[in-house]
Order: C-alpha cells, then structure tokens, then sequence
C-alpha cells in the first residue's frame, strides 16, 4: 500500500462535487482523524481494564470452582478459547494473514473511495454542464418571449391599424353607398313627381299635404282670433268678408310675385336669348322651379317681397284694417307662398252666392241650406281642377238667390 510521508495511509481528503480541499481543510480533517483515533484508543483502553477484570474474576472463580468441581482444566481451556481473541485484538496483536487481510481491505477501501470520487466528479460535471444548459435554456427562453412579445405587439398594432383603415373604408364606402341611394331616391323621386302633382317628397316639411294641415290650422287658430277682433266693431258677415278677401288677396300677390321670381331666375340660369334645345330649356325651367321652392322660407324671412305685399294689403283694405289683422295676414302670407311655389301651385276655390251646396267640397258655417249664402273658408286642392286636399267653409241658405 501506498504511504504518505507521515506513515499513514493515502489520505487525500474527500471532496464535494466540482470543488478542491484546500490545505486549511486537510489539515482541520487530519485533526479530527486524530481526534477519534484518540477516542478509539481510550474506548479500547477502558475494554482491556474490562476484560483484565474479567479474567481476574474468571481465575478467583476457577480455583473456587476447582476445589469443588475439580473442573479446573476444562474450564480455563474454555474461558482462554473464549477470552483470547478479543484480546489480541485489543491488544492489536495480529497474524500475517489478518494484517494480508486488513490490507486487502483498505487498498479495496481506498479503490471504493477513489471510485466514488471519480463518480462523484463525473456527477458533479454532468450536473454543472446540466445546470449551465439549464440556465442557457432559460436565457433563450427569456429571450424568445421578450422576441415573443414584441411580436405580439407588432402584430396587435398592425392589425388594430389595418381594422381602423378598414372601418374607416367601410364607413366612406357605407357613406358613399348612403349617398348614391339618397341620389338615386332623389332623382327617382324627381321624375316619378315631375308633372305628377299626385306624389310628393316625404321629407319636405312643406309638401301638400303638411299645407293643408297648416291652412286647417290657419282657420282654426289666427282666422278665429281676428273674427273676434272685427266683430268688435262690424256685422259677422262683413268680418268674415273682410277675412276672406285678405286671404284671396294673399294668394293673389304670392301667386305674381312667386311668377315673377320664377321668370327671374329661369333668365337667371339659361339667360335672356331663347335656346334652341328644348331640352335645355326644360332642364332650365326645372332647375329654377327647384331653386324657387328651395328659398321659399329665405324668400320670406330675408328678401322685400313680404314688405311688398304688406304695402299692396294696405293700400287694399287700410292700415286699420291691417293692423287689426296683423298675425292672420302674416300667418295667411307665409301658407299662400309656400302653396304658390308648389309645381304646379296648389289652388283656392271660393263659391258665389246661390251656389248649390255639394257635402263633398263644403262644409256648413253655422246654417245648413240648400244653396251658399256666402263663403267663408276657401277649398284648397292640390292643383286647378286637382283632388281635394281641404273642404272649404260657406254659409247654407234655403234659397236660390239673395
């Protein structure tokens, strides 16, 4: 077996995986060698005092025994065969053969002990190459899914970008789609309701029909105010007269005036000198009726010709009278203009006296009859000899004439 300078047997210290004793350690485990060796010699110093005790005891009760048993011979054969071994060992008295053996068993010690670090270092290898793999793994790992995440990102923001573009487009082409419908409408509209006075635009807040609610309310509302106004001081008949013919003289005035602005802007759109297409001529008429009733509420609100009817209204039927009749001449100005700027103008229809009375254009004021004694509320249709929008009002009389 192989020595150390000390005389001891190979002592290289043993030593944790991936790691190298230092000198302060083998000398800190040398200690502690020593140390227990030391224990080892007291324990086995306290076993010989045991069993030298014992074989004194075994000698005191021998010779009690031989004078009794006369066993002497016998009995110390046994004790020696019993008792001799345990002290050659622990007196470290050994044979050839034991110090072969125990040999033997430390250099297989020693193989084991090599062995096992040899093993050792291997595990100790194969776990640090494990754990670098281990941690480069991870930092791949970590890498991949900040790489992962920033794709994500990119990928989220470029397809929120492409849906707002692309709802964007939808939202121009729905637009443009509305628009081209509402174009489409429109001009269906226009040709299904030029020179059919029977179809009318549903979003015109002024069509016919939304007129002759307006007339209705007319009678209802500021004709009523200024009966009661007049009557103060004339007979009922002539109030009403006098309310009716106001209301005609409207519709008169409104009627050359909306003519004249339609004159006005056909030479305004097409020019003084005659075209020789008639179709652009149609185009030109149709245009200007368009703009006509597109500027009816302007026409009214911004521009002199309400001044000019008030003047003409005047010279009619007096200041007093106007006066007096101030919010039914307005209210009768602003619903015969809209009527007059209609294509074609809707009509008004009053009957003479001696009229006979048909339930289904008239209605009775305060007496039925046979025959009109006077109007007091006009019809309105939707053109001259058109269908009836508005019955008009009279007063029945049982005779033919007055």
């Amino acid at each position: 077996m192989a020595k150390s300078k000390k005389g001891g047997f190979f002592s290289r210290s043993f030593s944790l995986p991936n790691s190298r004793v230092r000198k302060g350690q083998r000398i800190e485990r040398n200690i502690e060698e020593r140390q227990e060796e030391e224990e080892e010699e007291e324990i086995d110093e306290k076993e010989l005092h045991n069993v030298l005790r014992m074989i004194k005891t075994l000698a005191v009760n021998a010779k009690k025994d031989f004078k009794k048993k006369k066993v002497y011979r016998y009995y110390c054969e046994e004790m020696i065969d019993r008792w001799i071994p345990d002290l050659k060992r622990l007196l470290r008295i050994r044979s050839r053969e034991e110090k072969r053996h125990r040999e033997e068993a430390d250099a297989q010690r020693e193989n084991d002990r090599r062995e096992t670090q040899r093993e050792l270092r291997n595990f100790s290898k194969g776990y640090d190459n494990k754990r670098n793999r281990t941690d480069e793994v991870a930092a791949l790992k970590n890498k991949h899914e900040d790489e992962l995440v920033r794709q994500n990102k990119e990928h989220d923001d470029v397809m929120t970008a492409l849906k707002r573009e692309h709802q964007r487009e939808v939202d121009r082409l729905l637009a443009e789609k509305e628009k081209l419908l509402t174009r489409l409408s429109q001009t269906a509209g226009d040709k299904l309701r030029e020179n059919n006075p029977n179809f009318s635009d549903l979003s015109d807040p002024y069509r016919p029909t939304k007129l002759s609610e307006m007339f209705s309310e007319l009678y209802d509302n500021q004709w009523t105010d200024a009966m009661e106004i007049l009557e103060a001081d004339r007979q009922e008949k002539r109030a009403v007269e006098t309310l009716l013919n106001i209301l005609m003289k409207c519709f008169e005035l409104c009627k050359e005036s909306s003519e004249s602005q339609l004159s006005s802007l056909r030479d305004a759109c097409c020019g003084n000198v005659k075209n020789d297409k008639d179709n652009d001529l149609v185009k030109s008429a149709k245009k200007a009726k368009e703009m006509r009733r597109e500027m009816a509420t302007w026409t009214l609100n911004e521009s002199r010709i309400y001044h000019a009817l008030w003047e003409k209204l005047e010279e009619s039927f007096g200041k007093d009278d106007v006066e007096k009749c101030k919010l039914y001449i307005q209210k009768c100005v602003q619903c015969c203009w809209f009527m007059c700027v209609q294509d074609p103008a809707l009509q008004l229809t009053v009957w003479t006296i001696g009229t006979k009375m048909d339930g289904y254009n008239m209605k009775s004021f305060t007496k039925n009859g046979q025959y009109v004694d006077f109007s007091v509320w006009p019809a309105l249709y939707l053109h001259k000899d058109g269908p009836l929008l508005s019955k008009g009002i009279v007063q029945g009389t049982n005779q033919a004439t007055v």
